[in-house]
């Protein structure tokens, strides 16, 4: 009867754990793919554009750049590859100055897609990145909102035509989920 008990007890644990475990892990076969920036903002005001006007959204001041309609982040292992390495890539404006322009004496502005790629693990709706030798941004979190969406804080340096200086933003992004 001792014997019977102790192996109700670990079955009854085991099937315990085991459900746990699965309403908790999502499968990154389900999230992996190609997302879109939905969304841009900075608690500060800034102009990106040299157009006079701040804005907290920095969609609306990095025009150009978004209308490109690819993706701006990548998550293998997916359908496009073969491999199962885990691998994030994070597209994102990167400023290209230039005080050439006679027409512009305060500064011409143009943004190129620039990425960097993080090796992750992921573990409870985040993603935990691995060190990179990456000075493009800084990313201070990356994390699964529901099936279609991932929240990102990241940290980047901007030219603020406003004090006509760099500046660095912390920078809050939702990515959506492109089909």
């Amino acid at each position: 009867m001792k014997i019977f008990k102790h192996t109700l007890f670990f079955f009854a644990i085991l099937i315990f754990t085991s459900c746990d475990n699965e309403d908790s892990d999502v499968d990154i076969n389900t999230i992996s793919g190609f997302y879109s920036i939905e969304s841009m903002t900075s608690a500060v005001a800034v102009d990106l554009n040299g157009d006079d006007e701040k804005s907290t959204d920095l969609k609306s001041e990095i025009v150009d750049y978004f209308n490109d309609q690819s993706y701006d982040l990548e998550i293998r292992p997916n359908a496009t590859n073969d491999t199962e390495f885990k691998l994030i890539s994070i597209y994102f404006p990167e400023p290209n100055l230039s005080f050439d322009y006679p027409s512009q004496p305060d500064g011409y502005v143009e943004y190129a897609k620039n990425s960097v790629g993080y090796q992750y693990e992921f573990d409870n709706s985040e993603f935990k990145l691995m060190p990179s030798d990456n000075e493009f941004i800084e990313v201070l979190s990356l994390e699964l909102v529901d099936q279609g969406k991932i929240q990102s804080t990241i940290s980047k340096d901007y030219y603020d035509f406003e004090i006509q200086d760099w500046r660095t933003l912390k920078i809050n992004i939702i990515f959506s989920r492109l089909n």
